[in-house]
């Protein structure tokens, strides 16, 4: 479990880690299975099936709340995060329905985190701590450890207790696990960015901006425009931290103005903290509508990034609704190896890390969890 929280809070640090139905999926579930695979001897393709479990599982209790947890405060991913764990490591041992009812009841006993924690190193702990708890669960659950029948589903249990108008769907029963598929239907959301999902769209507003060559000297105001939820859960307004401007609408617009780019040279707090960037920072105003997404209950039908220019002309950017990475505009195999170069190269050679891509692609062919190598940073 240890390993889990570790690897878990590791992922989720840098927000550059996919998600779907408003969760992390994978920042919580694949450092589980690698901890909990190794532990049993697990082969590639009971890994890949843990996480299929996992997933689904985690989905069927998220999407029986049909109000928006940020609403009140709460973080997905650190409060449903430990039933997806749990559910991947049953899978994992093989569990009878009994040991999984309790490891679903232990995890209530573990559940929470919350927005205010939004932009330091308590967010990524969230999700660790999710992971941890999971695995935790289902180690209690085999050691005989029982829980509440209805600690989930009960008139006093957890989804009713945290749902904004206690309206959670705890009558409907998950007959169609395992026949319905979602991760077929909604996959993931593979950031391009990292910074929080909902300024994904913002950041391809304003690096097409930059690409147009526009002087940012002659911008009197920039006009973002956004949905209520997505500018919810960007709190900061000016940031002075990288951790802060992950969750920052103003630096996502300055940043991708300024250089063009959001990476990780943008996320340095040197960077955040440049006197350009504090000044247009302060240049933007959000103008927030609606959540009238056609498909999903949080996001705008689209944003767009106005700049209004000192010579009394406005240039603005083309809507964004389904930013590259987005489950229905995905990256290609090449984008994603890019994406996976750019974090690995940092911490191991190009050809290790180029080999570690290859063998993660077919990881579903894997004999066992120990034919994984063990990654030695460069010195």
């Amino acid at each position: 479990p240890d390993a889990a929280l570790v690897g878990a809070a590791t992922a989720h640090a840098l927000d550059y880690d996919d998600y779907a139905y408003s969760n992390h999926v994978s920042a919580v579930l694949v450092p589980a299975i690698l901890a909990e695979g190794e532990h049993v001897g697990a082969t590639g393709a009971g890994m890949v099936r843990a996480y299929v479990v996992g997933y689904e599982v985690w989905r069927e209790i998220m999407k029986r709340e049909p109000g928006h947890l940020y609403d009140r405060g709460w973080h997905p991913t650190a409060v449903f995060g430990a039933f997806g764990a749990a559910a991947a490591a049953a899978s994992l041992h093989g569990l009878h329905a009994d040991a999984v009812r309790n490891a679903i009841g232990l995890c209530v006993a573990h559940g929470g985190g919350v927005m205010a924690n939004f932009g330091t190193m308590a967010k990524p702990y969230q999700g660790g701590r999710a992971a941890q708890a999971g695995l935790s669960a289902v180690r209690l659950a085999m050691a005989g450890v029982e829980a509440g029948p209805h600690a989930l589903d009960g008139e006093d249990g957890y989804l009713l207790g945290l749902s904004p108008e206690r309206d959670a769907d705890v009558t409907r029963p998950a007959d169609r696990l395992g026949q319905d598929w979602g991760i077929v239907a909604e996959r993931l959301n593979v950031k391009r960015y990292p910074i929080v999902g909902s300024a994904q769209r913002g950041a391809d507003c304003a690096i097409q901006l930059h690409e147009t060559g526009i002087d940012v000297g002659q911008i009197e105001r920039i006009r973002y425009c956004l949905s209520e939820r997505h500018a919810r859960v960007m709190p900061f307004r000016k940031p002075q931290t990288g951790l802060e401007a992950k969750f920052s609408a103003e630096f996502t617009a300055a940043a991708g103005l300024i250089a063009g780019a959001l990476g990780f040279d943008q996320l340095e707090d040197s960077f955040v903290q440049r006197p350009d960037v504090q000044v247009l920072m302060d240049r933007v105003e959000r103008t927030v509508g609606p959540d009238d997404d056609p498909v999903y209950a949080s996001g705008a039908r689209a944003d767009i990034v106005h700049l209004d220019l000192k010579d009394g002309s406005t240039v603005s950017s083309r809507e964004v609704t389904r930013w590259r990475g987005h489950a229905e505009n995905p990256m290609t195999t090449d984008e994603l190896k890019a994406k996976f170069m750019d974090c690995a190269s940092r911490q191991l050679e190009p050809a290790a890390a180029e080999a570690l891509f290859e063998l993660l692609h077919d990881i579903a062919n894997l004999p066992s969890c120990d034919a994984l190598p063990v990654v030695t940073p460069r010195g």
